[in-house]
């Protein structure tokens, strides 16, 4: 697919989307001086740039603080 479409399927402009391919964000094609992109690149993308939530994450609890100077015996 082309930047513009590319661009459109992943809600951003032309120019951003230009701005990932020079920085190397998103993978892509160059034949014959133009910019092509496959679906899975673009879906590829998408899914590195997803933020969960905070309801799907997990957060451990802080370990329990270790007392090494009192001894027990």
């Amino acid at each position: 697919m082309t930047v513009a479409e590319a661009a459109k399927k992943i809600g951003i402009s032309a120019s951003k989307l230009y701005q990932l391919v020079s920085s190397g964000e998103i993978a892509h094609y160059r034949v014959g001086g133009k910019i092509i992109f496959r679906d899975d690149d673009i879906a590829s993308f998408l899914a590195n740039c997803r933020v969960e939530s905070a309801s799907t994450k997990v957060i451990a609890p802080p370990p329990h603080p270790r007392l090494k100077h009192l001894s027990l015996g």
